[in-house]
Parts: structure tokens; C-alpha cells; sequence
């Protein structure tokens, strides 16, 4: 690959990794809004650029190559190629796919949805073979492109943790951990492969990664948006490079259990924006971090000796198949924080929500106009999957409608407050604001009807198709990471 290229593609992979952080805070504090916001378009716009380059990269294999016929077998002879296209491709179908999927099926668990984990995966693809094919690139700002290209590998795997470092969960807090440990030690395993001896390291690229989380916490703070924790990679990377001579398999389950121990400083340090994870889990994190070491390990075939390329990517399959199919037949999970598909808007009003330091929440709404066929039903607050409901009154006060209510029985963190209330015709109407503790908001905020689910058998299918594209290329990257780290790929 073109050194040019690569850079190209790796700054792009960096602005979108600054836009898929923006595009959280933005649906925390604004909600689902439309397709076309600012950090959609950013996000989506740098995955384009960084496609574009690689359809340059692919053009230019197929030029050398004389073109025609020849050309296009040449293309197609470069895994490195295609697996970056693919994933390219494959995350940018991820968003007409997903904003069908909450059309189609309502509220979804927003970042462990399968269209989302698709479009996760598909970058991953993407940074894996941008940094594949720069493996024997030289010149000037090679390593630079492979840095860029390897912290596109290491930001992609911590992205399922978005939610997590953003203090909104949507699942229990006792997956944080594991989950930030199996995203680094995946990264551990594919920089191992990819990058080349006596280059740029792993340690560089968590480095760069970690500057691009701080500047992301930066550029959110510019523009006035929640913020975001920076994750501490650069430890797990750090203990690593320390066991640089031990067996990789070795290093892997002593980075995913070290991992979760590395985490928890450093989030108690950032607790005003990060996921609290109490100390009492810690235990069952490091178990779970080593465990996920140990899967990965046996993902990438460094559990027999000397895996053949072929051979790890059946077992990947198989684990990565599995993995899937877990995925695709549990129960539908519903968004217990962000509302991804508001739907249709009703009506307008000024939303209040006052926090104390007790746990309770009061919420006001003032809409105008009556409360004519507008009936309460309650209060609520969600996070991470819990709820806590309370009263919720209508009144006509003042030439316009009042909503008052209270939900008692919030823990730390932040929560998402509903007031929710029925039409005439019985369709239930909502609105809501996050809100920290100690904390009050007030926004104008719309009352809208959120759309219904579908038939959980259409769901299911669409899931298992989905995550099965995940699992292709979870098991892609894994044979490409594997054969390019041997003696005739190098």
C-alpha cells in the first residue's frame, strides 16, 4: 500500500473515532434528533474517506497489474485489500441498516445492537487490513501511518465500552471490566501480528490512542458536550512489552486479568464522567479478564504449537460462530438509557428534572395548551437496565398543561427521567432527560410516541444474520493478522 494512502486512511480513522464519541454525548444529551447530525456526518464521512482510500489503493493494484482481467485478479490475490474494503463497505451499510432496524423494531440496546456491533466490527476490519497491507511499507511517514493505523485497531476494541466510559450503561456495571479487558487483549493479539519487528510497537500505538482519547475529551468539552473517560490502555500495553519473551497465550490471559486492576484507579479518578465499578467486583472482574485472555488465545491458535493461518481461523470460527449464535439467541434487551428511535413528536414542552444527593428525582414538564386527552402514567428513571418508577400528575395550571411527579430510589451515576403519559387513543407518549446527581436540567424537550416492536421472530432472524456478518469478520482479521506475521507474508 501507498505510505500516502495510508496516512490518509489513518486520519480519517481518527476523526471518525472522535465523531463515534461526539455522536454518544450527542444522544445523551439530545437525543436520537435525525440521521443527518453533525457528528453522524463526521463519523460517517471520515469512514467514507477512509474507504475512498483504500478503493484508491485497490485501483492502483490494478493499474500495476495491467488492468482488465489481470488486474482484477491481482486485487483480488490481496487479502490485505480486501478485508479493508470489506469492512469499509460493511460500516457504512451499517447506517441505513440501523436506522431501519429502529424503524423496524423500536428501542434496542444502542451500542450492543446488532447493527452496531456490525458497524464496530466492520472498522475493525478496516484498521486491520489498512494495517496488514502498511506492514512492509517503507519511506518517509510509514510508521506514522502504521501508528495511526494500529490505534485504529486498539480504539475500535475499547468502542464496546462506550457507554461504560460515558456513564450511561445499559447493561450491569459487572460487564464493564471484562469487556474493556477483551477488547485490549484482542488488540494485544492482532498488533502482535501485524506490526512489524523492531518498528513501530504496540506501546507507541496505545500511546497515540490514549492522545486521541484526551483530545476527544477536549474537542467534547469545546463544543459543550457530557464527556468522556479516557481509558487506561497504555498500562495493559505497558505489562505487555515487559513480557514481550513469554508465549503469547501467556501474556494475553496475564494482560485480561491485570486489565480490570489496571481500569479501576483510574475510573475512580474520572468517576464524574466514567462508570463507577465498586470494589467489591473487582474479584469476578479479574477472573472474567482472564478468562477473556484465555478466549482470545484460543482465537488466534496459541494454544497448539505453531497454528497454522488455516488453523487458527477455524478455531476462531468456531469461537467466533458460538459467540454469535449466544448473541443472536438471547432475549431482545431494551434501551434502558438512550432512546434511539424517538418517533413521532407530538407535542413540545419545557422539561425540569432537580436531583438531590437522597436519590430522588423531581420532574416537571409545561406544555402548552391543555391537558385535554393527555392521561399520566407515571414517572420513571432507567439506567443499565434498572428501573425505579413514581406518581406522575397532569394539571391545567396557567393556560397550559403541567406534568409534575417524583421517582425516588436513584442510585450514583447518571439516570435518564421519564415523564410518560397516553393520548386519547391510548398510544403512550413520552419524554426525558438525563441527569447526574445533585444535578438539575431543564430543556425544551419533545413528548412523542415511541414507535412499537415488531414481531420477535423477524427480530431474531435479522439478528442472526447480522451478527453472523460480525462473526465473518471477527474470524477475517484474525487469519489475516496470523498469516501476516509469517516468515513469506513478511
Amino acid at each position: 500500500m501507498p505510505v500516502s494512502i495510508g496516512l490518509l486512511a489513518g486520519v480519517a480513522s481518527a476523526v471518525a473515532l472522535f465523531a463515534t464519541y461526539w455522536d454518544d454525548s450527542w444522544h445523551t444529551d439530545k437525543g436520537r434528533d435525525e440521521f443527518a447530525i453533525a457528528p453522524h456526518l463526521l463519523l460517517y464521512g471520515g469512514v467514507l474517506v477512509a474507504s475512498l482510500a483504500v478503493a484508491g489503493w485497490g485501483l492502483l493494484a490494478w493499474r500495476r497489474a495491467g488492468g482488465g482481467a489481470a488486474g482484477v485478479r491481482a486485487v483480488l490475490a490481496q487479502p490485505a485489500l480486501l478485508l479493508a474494503g470489506i469492512g469499509g463497505t460493511t460500516t457504512l451499510l451499517s447506517g441505513p441498516v440501523d436506522a431501519a432496524w429502529h424503524e423496524a423494531f423500536g428501542r434496542d440496546a444502542v451500542l450492543w445492537s446488532p447493527p452496531h456491533l456490525t458497524a464496530v466490527l466492520g472498522t475493525l476490519a478496516l484498521s486491520v487490513g489498512l494495517l496488514a497491507g502498511l506492514r512492509t511499507a517503507a519511506g518517509p511517514g510509514a510508521g506514522t501511518a502504521r501508528l495511526l493505523a494500529a490505534a485504529g485497531v486498539i480504539g475500535t476494541l475499547q468502542v464496546p465500552v462506550l457507554e461504560y466510559d460515558s456513564d450511561v450503561p445499559q447493561f450491569g456495571v459487572v460487564w464493564f471490566l471484562p469487556v474493556a479487558a477483551l477488547g485490549a487483549c484482542a488488540a494485544v493479539a492482532l498488533l502482535h501480528d501485524l506490526l512489524p519487528p523492531g518498528r513501530a510497537t504496540a506501546l507507541q500505538a496505545a500511546a497515540l490512542y490514549t492522545g486521541l482519547r484526551a483530545a476527544t475529551v477536549g474537542g467534547l468539552a469545546l463544543l459543550g458536550f457530557s464527556l468522556t473517560a479516557v481509558p487506561p490502555v497504555l498500562g495493559v500495553f505497558a505489562l505487555d512489552a515487559a513480557l514481550r519473551r513469554r508465549p503469547l497465550a501467556l501474556r494475553l490471559v496475564a494482560a485480561g486479568a491485570a486489565a480490570p486492576l489496571i481500569w479501576w484507579p483510574f475510573l475512580r479518578a474520572q468517576d464524574a464522567v466514567a462508570t463507577a465499578v465498586p470494589a467489591s467486583l473487582l474479584p469476578a472482574a479479574v477472573a472474567l479478564g482472564a478468562a477473556a485472555g484465555a478466549l482470545v488465545a484460543v482465537a488466534h491458535g496459541d494454544l497448539r504449537p505453531s497454528p497454522s493461518p488455516r488453523a487458527a481461523g477455524r478455531v476462531a470460527a468456531v469461537v467466533a460462530v458460538v459467540a454469535a449464535a449466544v448473541l443472536a439467541a438471547g432475549p431482545p434487551q431494551p434501551a434502558w438509557a438512550h432512546d434511539p428511535g424517538q418517533g413521532e413528536q407530538v407535542r413540545d414542552g419545557v422539561l425540569t428534572v432537580d436531583r438531590d444527593g437522597d436519590g430522588t428525582a423531581r420532574l416537571t414538564m409545561e406544555l402548552p395548551g391543555s391537558c385535554d386527552g393527555l392521561t399520566s402514567r407515571g414517572a420513571a428513571a432507567r439506567r443499565a437496565g434498572q428501573v425505579r418508577t413514581g406518581p406522575l400528575a397532569a394539571t391545567d395550571s396557567g393556560g397550559g398543561c403541567r406534568l409534575a411527579g417524583t421517582v425516588a430510589g436513584l442510585g450514583p451515576g447518571r439516570w435518564f427521567v421519564y415523564a410518560q403519559a397516553a393520548d386519547s387513543a391510548g398510544r403512550p407518549l413520552e419524554a426525558w432527560l438525563p441527569a447526574a446527581a445533585a444535578e438539575a436540567v431543564t430543556e425544551t424537550r419533545p413528548l412523542y410516541a415511541p414507535p412499537q416492536r415488531s414481531s420477535t421472530g423477524t427480530r431474531d432472524a435479522a439478528s442472526a444474520a447480522l451478527l453472523g456478518v460480525a462473526a465473518a469478520l471477527v474470524v477475517a482479521c484474525l487469519r489475516l493478522a496470523r498469516r501476516s506475521s509469517t516468515p513469506a507474508a513478511a
